[in-house]
């Protein structure tokens, strides 16, 4: 085993990591508390979406981008809906939820894929549309047709949409340290899900380190561990915006900034 990433240092960085984790995910979630109505689907839609009375600028060319949308993710073969997109949709996004990221990978020597966490790192949905909820529909799908896969699918396009809208949430959030970016999941046919980082990483550890520790554990799930240099190199951006203010438009002042 890497004698510099050993079980006992992973043990503390674990405990530093789930304490992180807990402090920025209640960040994010006063954040987006406060910026839901800039993620509102009757915001991008506004008449398309059943019941709602009031028109908004551009909904009609909203409709048309949300429709080639669903057309180039439902006929994929994880998805397969056989329904088409019509309006008024039936989209009832309010409280907006974080989820731990997370992606398949086969440790070195191991027989089988496991699931790792990164705990820095979330999805973005509408309440109770989570990835696991996206799971469970799939897996339920040929039974239950695209009744509740079909608005979920929806749901995250729309979601999708406005997390690219510029003026918008997106842009409050770069300020806020808390970026978000789009990932697509090719487990969900490619759908594009909206993802939010913490303003520091987290790292993988060695394969050896994840074998022993899934095998002390019994399970195939793994969590990434905090990238302790990330901390070191935090920066802030207000201060070198001045500072290169300053340099440009200050003269001699510049030389009092060292």
């Amino acid at each position: 085993m890497n004698q510099d990433f050993d079980i006992s240092k992973l043990l503390q960085l674990r405990t530093l990591t789930s304490a992180l984790a807990d402090f920025f995910a209640r960040q994010v979630r006063d954040y987006l508390a406060s910026l839901t109505p800039l993620l509102q689907p009757r915001i991008l839609l506004g008449e398309h979406v059943r019941y709602e009375k009031s028109a908004v600028k551009g909904q009609d060319t909203a409709l048309q981008e949300l429709s080639k949308l669903f057309a180039s993710v439902a006929k994929s073969r994880e998805l397969n809906l056989q329904s088409e997109l019509k309006a008024p949709l039936d989209i009832f996004g309010a409280t907006l939820e974080i989820t731990p990221a997370s992606y398949s990978y086969t440790p070195q020597g191991a027989a089988k894929p496991i699931t790792i966490t990164t705990p820095l790192c979330w999805i973005l949905s509408y309440k109770d549309m989570g990835p696991a909820r996206m799971r469970e529909l799939i897996a339920n799908h040929a039974r239950s047709g695209d009744a509740e896969l079909h608005p979920a699918v929806v749901h995250y396009l729309v979601l999708y949409m406005l997390a690219n809208r510029r003026p918008g949430a997106a842009p409050l959030m770069d300020a806020l340290r808390f970026p978000l970016s789009i990932q697509p999941a090719p487990e969900f046919g490619g759908l594009p899900l909206v993802r939010v980082t913490a303003p520091v990483g987290t790292i993988r550890p060695p394969d050896l380190v994840i074998h022993y520790s899934t095998q002390i554990s019994g399970t195939t799930q793994f969590e990434e561990v905090i990238n302790l240099p990330d901390i070191a190199k935090l920066a802030d951006p207000l201060k070198e915006q001045l500072v290169v203010l300053v340099r440009e438009q200050g003269g001699e002042l510049a030389a009092q900034l060292g």
